[in-house]
């Protein structure tokens, strides 16, 4: 492939990409020779909470992005920045992290076990990008340098050979070991890569979606990667396969984009914001027509928007314009066992979605609905907390028609409360001082009127019915039981939330042992209308080890005593 140069920007596009660095010059650490940033994450490298760290993947995207100014003084720092970040990386074939960097400059030092195999993914793409763009005006040192990291990288791309359904992971693999078979004519690397994309593109057409599904994070991570296979791949068959798969990727933004609120429509298998982040808007704005305007382009510029053109497919643009009629969207993961059943209903001024089965992890919004004004947006979100932390251990179940759910909270003793990812062996027991589900009404709120107000020492079986602007938000607890607690209704309002939670322990710290508790679940019905009728009555029949519900034409059953993961998702089937 050709060197093509960044550096004969047209002015309008270079004039965005300085406005674009220039955040990150002021969070250039001379010292160091990387950017430098306030650690934000749990886990592991939890020791440097609240400690400004040095990224290797924001530092690097930031070398790649001077270059293409053409900038002899920002050149100069991009060199010292790569030079910094190649030291890094772990080049023996083998290590367990054979091809990885650290997140961080600070992990070497402090000896961190377990680094995340992700970032050779991540590192080894901007590294291609540099070569790609700058090989003739970097020194040659430094670039056989970057040749041998980008090799490494690759080989342990292989190696990991990640899942297809790890998508965001699995596209980027592709595009590393794709991209450098051809860069460096690796004609058995090449074979991989190949029948890596095959499989990916098959595995995902036939179960229709993505596996991390409508991700407002992942999904744009798997375009960007897929736009970049776009532009560097040259083989003729991968490119009919890549534009396939890109379809998809803007397909699923595009039939779940709300536009009255201008919020991505729900459930979300991963997310890190609950309000859309406004660099998704502006990239939306600025791969689409004219007749897409959100007014936010013009100022939120990306570092690689001046190369990496993402174009919406045409036909799929209406989806971003106003609509005076509702439409329900629904999905289902065929690969899933059981499967796993998708439902965004889009109204004219509110959307709901959710997902019939799932985890309430902190990434998850299993149920997530929108409306408000695109400048005022609002949000309601069904989490459950322990302590303050989203509980993974929590698992969510549901059917939705239009506006109405009908859905169910049950406990599985086989997953780690923190984090469903991380496997191992569990004893079962959450130890907390405070555990409670929460419908969290956030965002720009303007809470107008209670038509009921339970009182926070009752069992939480009254409706309560809140009117936010011209919608009603009615939610129904039929059965709630956690051991032998007694649930109850605690309401909470800050200047930007208002929590309605279902207490389900709160006082001295306890160890639940889940495994011995007999019934642990909670029953929703919630309906989302314009209309200001009461909520219905939710018919149950409890069981021993059943709760089965009736609403408004919709049934779901619930196992209420704790028990595997697979064995909950499997009930609503039966």
């Amino acid at each position: 492939m050709s060197n093509t140069s960044h550096n004969s920007l047209p002015e309008v596009r270079l004039e965005r990409l300085y406005r674009a660095l220039e955040p990150l010059h002021h969070q250039y650490d001379p010292m160091a020779k990387m950017l430098k940033a306030p650690f934000r994450a749990f886990g592991v490298l939890k020791i440097f909470q609240g400690f400004p760290v040095h990224p290797t993947r924001e530092s690097l995207a930031y070398a790649a992005a001077l270059l293409d100014t053409g900038d002899q003084i920002l050149h100069q720092r991009a060199i010292k920045i790569l030079q910094q970040i190649l030291n890094l990386q772990d080049q023996q074939p083998n290590s367990k992290t054979y091809g990885v960097w650290p997140k961080y400059l600070e992990e070497k030092p402090f000896g961190i076990l377990r680094p995340d195999k992700n970032w050779c993914d991540f590192l080894a793409t901007r590294m291609l990008q540099v070569v790609l763009y700058h090989r003739d005006s970097l020194p040659p040192k430094i670039v056989a340098e970057i040749d041998r990291a980008i090799l490494h990288a690759a080989r342990a791309i292989q190696q990991r050979n990640v899942p297809l359904e790890y998508t965001n992971i699995a596209i980027m693999g592709i595009y590393v070991t794709l991209a450098t078979a051809q860069i460096y004519k690796i004609p058995d690397l090449s074979d991989y890569a190949m029948t890596r994309l095959r499989s990916f593109h098959d595995y995902t057409f036939e179960q229709s979606s993505f596996s991390e599904y409508n991700s407002p994070t992942y999904t744009i991570i798997a375009l960007e990667m897929l736009g970049r296979l776009r532009l560097h791949i040259e083989n003729s068959e991968a490119q009919k396969l890549i534009d396939n798969i890109y379809r998809l990727a803007w397909d699923e933004i595009a039939t779940h984009f709300h536009p009255f609120t201008k919020q991505w429509a729900g459930p979300h298998s991963r997310s890190y914001s609950t309000i859309l982040e406004s660099t998704v808007l502006a990239l939306i704005e600025r791969s689409t027509s004219e007749l897409i305007e959100f007014g936010i382009s013009e100022t939120d510029s990306s570092i690689d928007e001046h190369w990496l053109l993402l174009p919406c497919p045409p036909d799929l643009e209406p989806f971003f314009l106003p609509v005076t009629e509702s439409r329900t969207n629904i999905r289902t993961l065929a690969k899933n066992e059981p499967r796993q059943v998708l439902t965004t209903y889009l109204a004219p001024t509110f959307c709901l979605g959710t997902v019939n089965y799932s985890d309430l992890w902190h990434q998850r919004r299993s149920l997530l609905a929108y409306w408000g004004r695109s400048n005022k947006p609002s949000y309601l979100w069904l989490r459950c907390l322990q302590d303050g932390i989203d509980c993974a251990a929590a698992q969510f179940s549901s059917l939705q028609a239009e506006g109405s759910v009908l859905a169910g909270v049950a406990f599985a003793t086989d997953i780690n409360p923190i984090n469903p990812y991380i496997s191992g062996k569990y004893n079962s027991k959450i130890v907390t001082k405070d555990l409670r589900l929460r419908f969290e009404f956030g965002g720009s709120l303007a809470v107008t009127e209670f038509k009921r107000m339970p009182s926070p020492v009752i069992a939480p079986n009254l409706p309560v019915h809140l009117c936010v602007g011209d919608l009603n938000f009615q939610i129904l607890i039929p059965y709630a039981q956690f051991g032998q607690m007694t649930p109850k209704w605690e309401i909470h309002q800050t200047d930007s939330c208002l929590c309605l939670d279902i207490v389900l322990w709160s006082g001295k710290q306890r160890a639940f042992l889940l495994s011995e508790i007999e019934q642990a679940a909670i029953a929703i019905a919630l309906q989302i209308s314009s209309e200001n009728t009461s909520i219905s009555k939710v018919d149950i029949e409890v069981s021993k080890y059943f709760l089965t519900m009736s609403w408004n034409q919709l049934s779901l059953k619930l196992i209420t005593c704790p028990t595997d993961q697979r064995s909950l998702n499997t009930a609503i089937f039966t």
